[in-house]
C-alpha cells in the first residue's frame, strides 16, 4: 500500500508535527508500506516530497494566485485584510502544489492539519480514504500567538478552517483526549469517526543518541535546568524567566538552558538582562542533539501557556528526568502530579519558582519522579504502539471506503 502523509507545515523542521510525521513514516516503512511526505520544505520556499528529489518552486505557484486575490478582494479597499489575503493565497497555492504532485497515485492519504486536509479533499479521488490528524486548533493557536483577535474576519476564517478541516476526513485522529474534547465541544463532530492515538517515537534510538558527545559544556557544581521549546509566545518562556528571577533571590547555584529558537529570541534575551540572569540563562538555539542535552540536564521545565501533547515531555520522560510542566492541554494526561512529574498552573511565575525550589531542595523527590517518568515514558511513547494503532485505523478506513462494514 502506498500512503501520502501531507503537511502544510514544513518537514523537516523543529516542532511536533514534523517530529510526528517523520516518526510515523519510519514506523509505517518498517511494516512494509511505501510512504511519501508532501509538505513545505525546511526553508518554506518550496513544496516537496521529502527525500524523493521532487520539488516545486513556491513563488511560481503563489505569485499568480496572489495577483488574482488582490484583484478579487480589491487590495486598495479600506476593508482589505492583507494577512487574511496572504493566508488564503497560501491555502490555494498549497492545494495547487498537491494537484501537481498527483494524489491519484496513493491508496490512502493522511493529512496533518486543516489546510492540507481541505486541499486534499478537493482534489483527491473520491475512492481514496482521507485520514486527518488534528494536532491543534489553528484559530486558538493564532490567538495565543497574537496573530489574530477575537470577533474579526481573520478569526472567522480560522474557525472556518478548523470546522471544514475536521469535517472532510473519513476518520479524525487526535493525539490527546483534551484536544478531542475541544473539537467535540463545538457540537459538529457527533457523527464523525474519531480515535485518540497518542504520539510515539523511537525511544531506543533516542537513548542511543544520548551517548553522543556534546558541543556545549555543562557547568560544574550547579544544578542544570533545561527548557527545550521553540521560542514562541505559547511556550511561556517569559513566565519562566520571571520565575528564575524569583529563584535567584533565594539561591544562585543553578543554570538554565533554553534549547530552541524562534521569533521571541531577541525580546527574551533582553528580558534576561532586565532580570539580571546573564550568568544563569544560556540560549543554545536550534539543536540536533536533544537526547545528549537532556542526558546532561538535572531537571526539565515546560512552562507552556498552551500546548497539546508536547514531544518535549515525552523525550524528557524517556530520558528519566524530573519534569515541571504547566497543567494545560494534554499535559495532565502525560504527568500525574507528584508521581512522574510536577504540574503548575500556566502563567504563574511564583508557583513555578516554588516548584523548582522544591525540587532543588528535595533530592529524593527528584529521584523518585525521574524513575517514574522513565518507566512511564518507555511504556507509553512507543513508536510501535503508535504505528500499530494507526495501521489498524487505516484498515478500518479502507474497509469503510470500499463499502465494507462500518
Amino acid at each position: 500500500m502506498k500512503i501520502a502523509l501531507v503537511s502544510y507545515w514544513c518537514v523537516p523542521y523543529t516542532g511536533g508535527v514534523s517530529t510526528y510525521v517523520l516518526a510515523l513514516r519510519k514506523g509505517l516503512e518498517a511494516r512494509g508500506y511505501e510512504v511519501d511526505i508532501l509538505s513545505h520544505n525546511e526553508t518554506g520556499l518550496n513544496y516537496h516530497i521529502v527525500d524523493k528529489g521532487k520539488s516545486i518552486d513556491k513563488q511560481a505557484v503563489l505569485a499568480p494566485i496572489m495577483q488574482q486575490i488582490g484583484i478579487r478582494f480589491n487590495e486598495k479597499s479600506l476593508n482589505y485584510n492583507s494577512w487574511l489575503a496572504a493566508m488564503e493565497g497560501e491555502r490555494i497555492a498549497f492545494r495547487q502544489a498537491l494537484s501537481e504532485f498527483s494524489l491519484k497515485d496513493y491508496d490512502l492519504i493522511h493529512a496533518q492539519d486543516v489546510i492540507s486536509a481541505i486541499g486534499v479533499s478537493e482534489i483527491k479521488p473520491r475512492s481514496t480514504p482521507l485520514i486527518v490528524t488534528l494536532h491543534g486548533k489553528l484559530a486558538v493557536e493564532w490567538k495565543h500567538q497574537g496573530i489574530i483577535s477575537d470577533d474579526t474576519k481573520a478569526e472567522q476564517w480560522g474557525n472556518a478552517l478548523d470546522y471544514y478541516g475536521s469535517m472532510v476526513a473519513d476518520w479524525n485522529i487526535f493525539p490527546s483526549k483534551w484536544l478531542k474534547q475541544q473539537y467535540e465541544s463545538t457540537g459538529h463532530m457527533h457523527d464523525k469517526q474519531m480515535d485518540v492515538i497518542p504520539y510515539g517515537f523511537d525511544t531506543l534510538s533516542f537513548l542511543r543518541k544520548s551517548t553522543n558527545g556534546l558541543t556545549v559544556s555543562k557547568p560544574d557544581r550547579v544544578k542544570l535546568l533545561a527548557c527545550p521549546a521553540r521560542l514562541d509566545q505559547v511556550k511561556g518562556h517569559d513566565v519562566l524567566l520571571h520565575a528564575l528571577s524569583l529563584l535567584l533571590q533565594e539561591r544562585s547555584d543553578w543554570v538554565c538552558w533554553l534549547i530552541g529558537d524562534g521569533p521571541l529570541r531577541e525580546s527574551l534575551e533582553q528580558a534576561k538582562i532586565q532580570y539580571n540572569l546573564q550568568q544563569h540563562v544560556q540560549f543554545l538555539g536550534h539543536r540536533n542533539d536533544m537526547s545528549a542535552l537532556l542526558k546532561e540536564a538535572d531537571y526539565v521545565v515546560v512552562p507552556s501557556i498552551h500546548d497539546n501533547l508536547p514531544f518535549t515531555v515525552m523525550e524528557s520522560q524517556v530520558a528519566g528526568k524530573p519534569i515541571i510542566a504547566s497543567a494545560v492541554g494534554g499535559i495532565p494526561e502525560m504527568i500525574s502530579h507528584g508521581k512522574n512529574g510536577l504540574l503548575v498552573p500556566a502563567g504563574r511565575a511564583d508557583l513555578l519558582c516554588r516548584q523548582i525550589s522544591e525540587l532543588f531542595n528535595d533530592h529524593s523527590l527528584g529521584k523518585r519522579l525521574a524513575n517514574k517518568a522513565r518507566s512511564y515514558g518507555l511504556k507509553e511513547w512507543s513508536l510501535d504502539t503508535m504505528s500499530d494503532r494507526t495501521v489498524r485505523l487505516y484498515a478500518k478506513a479502507l474497509q469503510v471506503k470500499r463499502g465494507g462494514v462500518n
